[in-house]
């Protein structure tokens, strides 16, 4: 598995969250993406954990020329930065 974590500036979340579930959902589920996972910073900032198969896949999402217009319709205000991240642990409650 490949984890990457996006940080997103949004202009209005409910706009950002009903495109990131449908169309955007759409666009990860094209290139393999297993989940997602959304969590709102301060006003107008997003961090996104989302799941692929592999790097490639997550290349390909990245390279997919349709995936900025569809970001762009969910109120991304720039292109999100993306950093790769390993789940190293997880512990119950």
């Amino acid at each position: 598995m490949f984890t990457t974590l996006a940080e997103v500036r949004i202009g209005e979340l409910a706009r950002f969250l009903s495109v990131f579930a449908t169309a955007g959902a759409a666009m990860r589920r094209k290139h393999g993406s297993t989940g997602a996972s959304v969590f709102a910073a301060d006003e107008g900032r997003v961090f996104v954990l989302i799941d692929w198969p592999s790097e490639e896949a997550f290349l390909a999402f990245r390279s997919d020329p349709e995936v900025p217009a569809t970001m762009a319709s969910g109120g991304a205000l720039a292109p999100p930065s993306f950093t790769a991240v390993e789940r190293v642990a997880s512990f119950p409650a």
